[in-house]
């Protein structure tokens, strides 16, 4: 007999059910998955949606968003075709060189569009801080700006993505800093950082894929939940550099 690995909303319940450390679970912890819990939330809505919707044969719309000076509008035309493994390719060759690196925040990161929520930027401008603390006490840094990005899959049938940024500009030790950045307890593995330079690390956290890169000018934690799967696991590694290539631009 062939046994089925748990769906994708069942996986990312129990992403959420391993994040219930309570007060015992380290304040780092406690904090990150509080930051997962609202893209992981989103993700479970939209199967909601889909699940509860008369049409559910047909994707629904992305949910309305303001945008705001700091990010894009949403993208209200998006299907799940779209959204394939090579979905995190840009066109063109990215740019190369040692920098400096700015953030940018392109109109879609993955095929996703973004999520301009205000529950999310609370999560993410709280996460930040905490990043910044890191990086004062720890020495890898010291950051003068913060970015904070979520591209979020609209609902759509047995799928559900989003991509979780907190970034900064500044002026770094790029080793040192993805050091500091990256979460305790967890196994990070140094991959090729790819044409921008610098440091790059991932590992699984919590059931998400957490990838943290630096340069002298930028720092980046990024969180992936993908139900597929298909931009995880032995993907990391280009879909990282991919995904850090459209959101550094030459400063």
């Amino acid at each position: 007999m062939n046994l089925r690995g748990p769906s994708g909303h069942t996986r990312l319940g129990f992403l959420l059910m391993d994040c219930d450390g309570g007060a015992a679970a380290p304040p780092r912890r406690r904090r990150l998955c509080t930051w997962l819990r609202i893209g992981a939330g989103s993700v479970l809505v939209a199967f909601a949606v889909v699940a509860c919707s008369p049409s559910a044969s047909q994707p629904a719309s992305p949910h309305p968003s303001s945008p705001s000076a700091s990010k894009p509008p949403a993208n209200t035309g998006l299907a799940k075709s779209a959204l394939g493994p090579s979905a995190c390719v840009t066109a063109g060759r990215p740019a190369g060189g040692s920098g400096p690196w700015t953030l940018v925040a392109p109109r879609t990161l993955c095929g996703l569009p973004p999520d301009n929520s205000a529950q999310y930027d609370q999560g993410g401008q709280a996460l930040a801080s905490e990043y910044k603390i890191l990086l004062s006490m720890d020495g890898g840094g010291s950051a003068k700006s913060t970015v904070t990005l979520e591209y979020q899959s609209p609902p759509i049938p047995n799928f559900g993505r989003s991509i979780n940024l907190v970034g900064f500009e500044g002026r770094f030790q790029p080793a040192a800093a993805v050091s500091v950045i990256e979460e305790g307890g967890y196994s990070y593995s140094n991959l090729p950082p790819g044409p921008h330079g610098g440091a790059l690390a991932c590992a699984n956290v919590e059931g998400t894929e957490n990838c943290v890169w630096a340069t002298s000018t930028t720092l980046c934690s990024i969180n992936i939940i993908d139900t597929t799967g298909e931009l995880l696991g032995a993907n990391i590694g280009a879909n990282a550099v991919r995904i850090r290539d459209a959101l550094e631009a030459p400063g």
